[in-house]
């Protein structure tokens, strides 16, 4: 009877712990990371988050691109995934039930789509991101470079836990060479190398470089564009990012000496109050050299108010189009933004930026977007091309770039206003299209076509404003199984006007008929895997061009946007 007891007692041990596991068990969470082609994801940061997006756990995907989270208390979660070089996706409502093991896959967009390669075009207010929710613009954790579920996970080998590959940091990186014409500031072949690093918490950090070659027969040396940026996660949502950007454009010509500098300071902070409020904001430094130096601060704010489920309200505010958002330092490719004044000394057209916009969410991902806007320009930004001789440009409020036979000249200081209707309608679950309609103030010549060829000097004194329309109709995504990435655009207004309707949210490098195609080249014998190519065209029609003669003689033209092209190969490692 003694030998008895310590047995019953161990028998009852045993099963009250058994019982005390059996009622309040671990959940489970696990899946597979794949890009939009289907490929797994190796090295793909998987975070599971709260409601307030407070990290829970954390894995890595293995090279079957399968993840695992094996103990996590049973709750309600949220599911996200981020790589070097990819948008982030995020899984929200994960219920995760106790004794349970959820399996929720993912599928990331590749960073590098074609708005990216190439002159890029801001994110609409009614654009969704990768994973559609109705936060539209949510602004945590998103990493500093950015531009389905698929079936259950493979069996087989090992994945890497949170708590095996806490610290592991994820390196990648992407060497390009592209090539084109007739895109200011971009002549000739260029080299570009860009790096990326994800590290602990989420936090990243970049680099890129871009060096391009001397265009024979103009004696100067090529162009370099140098930017670094690193971001950091806040704990309570939201980020810290910093950005540094320096270019040297020794190809472009003013009145005076050769040569065009800068050197950029981007800083933004974004603040998540809760579900119902985020507040973007932050601060462009310019340090600019053309024939003097001038420095210039440009902040911007961008509001966000969640009035309901299904109705946003937006305010912003901005003093510079290449710096509106923290969205815009997303931008792989630095914009060569530059106006001179006719001793050569550079000048700031932009003045500032008011905008309400008011979004409504029709059905799963239908959006419409209501906005209106007040614009302030202390100088208008007028592109064109043509052969142009440096003693040809003397005394004129003008840059010239002959290696791709385009210019930007200095127009009047107006004002503009108007309002906007933007709709998204998806038509796959990759592809959709995106119609919007404006009606505001732009620059015309008085008199147009009628009145003749225009010298160049007394062009300002013949610019008037007016109300004119805009229309712009675009096709975006991926084609599904080609590997294939696809953005065709036309966007029209007066074939007068020399200056956007709705300047600040119109891309400086888009008007009139635009494609945009960027394909996957499959591993072969002969070709690498992870080779991508690129051709992008620009005003392909050559619409809107309007005559001048320049002081020589010669005749140039005028257009919103001149025609260029630009094709490139990318290899990713």
């Amino acid at each position: 009877m003694r030998r008895a007891v310590p047995g019953l007692v161990l028998l009852i041990s045993l099963y009250g712990a058994a019982a005390s596991r059996a009622a309040s068990p671990d959940a489970a969470v696990s899946g597979v990371v794949r890009d939009s082609h289907g490929t797994p994801q190796m090295g793909a940061l998987v975070v599971l988050m709260s409601a307030t997006s407070s990290t829970i756990a954390s894995a890595f995907t293995d090279d079957h691109g399968r993840y695992i989270m094996p103990s996590v208390l049973p709750g309600r979660y949220q599911v996200r995934a981020t790589a070097a070089f990819f948008s982030p996706t995020t899984k929200p409502n994960v219920r995760l039930a106790a004794g349970a093991q959820a399996i929720v896959n993912l599928t990331m967009s590749t960073l590098f789509e074609v708005e990216n390669w190439l002159p890029a075009q801001r994110r609409l207010p009614d654009e969704p991101a990768d994973d559609w929710k109705w936060t539209l613009k949510s602004t945590a954790s998103r990493p500093l470079l950015r531009l389905a579920d698929s079936s259950d996970p493979d069996n087989g080998q090992s994945i890497s836990s949170s708590g095996e590959s806490a610290h592991k940091s994820i390196d990648q990186g992407r060497v390009m060479v592209l090539s084109g014409s007739g895109v200011f500031g971009e002549g000739g072949t260029h080299q570009v190398v860009v790096l990326n690093r994800t590290i602990e918490n989420n936090d990243s950090a970049m680099f890129r470089a871009d060096v391009g070659d001397p265009v024979s027969p103009y004696p100067s040396g090529g162009s370099v564009a140098v930017s670094a940026g690193y971001e950091r996660r806040s704990v309570l949502g939201g980020s810290t990012r910093l950005v540094s950007i320096m270019q040297s454009h020794p190809e472009l010509m003013d009145a005076g000496n050769a040569g065009f500098e800068v050197l950029e300071l981007a800083s933004t902070q974004q603040i998540e109050l809760g579900d119902l409020i985020e507040i973007d904001a932050g601060t462009l430094m310019e340090a600019e050299r053309l024939e003097r130096t001038r420095v210039m601060t440009r902040p911007f704010l961008h509001a966000t108010l969640h009035a309901s489920d299904n109705v946003l309200l937006e305010y912003r505010y901005a003093r510079s189009r290449e710096l509106e958002s923290s969205e815009d330092l997303d931008r792989l490719k630095p914009a060569v933004a530059v106006l001179s004044d006719a001793q050569g000394r550079p000048i700031d057209p932009d003045a500032g930026h008011n905008e309400i916009a008011v979004s409504r969410k029709l059905g799963d991902k239908r959006v419409v977007t209501f906005a209106a806007y007040a614009d302030r320009f202390n100088a208008a930004t007028l592109t064109g091309g043509g052969a142009i001789d440096r003693s040809a440009i003397e005394s004129l409020p003008m840059i010239a770039d002959p290696t791709t036979g385009t210019f930007r000249f200095a127009g009047p200081a107006y004002q503009a206003k108007g309002v906007s209707v933007t709709y998204m309608e998806p038509i796959t679950h990759t592809l959709s299209a995106y119609f919007e309609y404006d009606l505001g103030t732009a620059l015309v010549r008085q008199g147009g076509s009628a009145a003749g060829t225009p010298e160049l000097a007394s062009l300002p004194a013949s610019l008037v404003t007016k109300t004119q329309p805009a229309v712009r109709a675009s096709l975006r995504g991926n084609i599904a199984h080609t590997g294939t990435a696809l953005k065709a655009e036309y966007r029209w207004q007066n074939l007068n006007n020399l200056t956007a309707v709705n300047a600040y949210n119109a891309s400086p490098n888009e008007a009139y008929l635009t494609l945009f195609v960027r394909q996957r080249l499959w591993a072969g014998r002969f070709l690498p895997s992870g080779l991508d190519a690129v051709v992008e065209a620009t005003n392909l029609l050559e619409q809107g061009y309007q005559p001048v003669l320049a002081p020589d003689g010669k005749t140039l033209f005028l257009a919103q946007v001149p025609r260029a092209i630009q094709a490139g190969l990318a290899f990713n490692f």
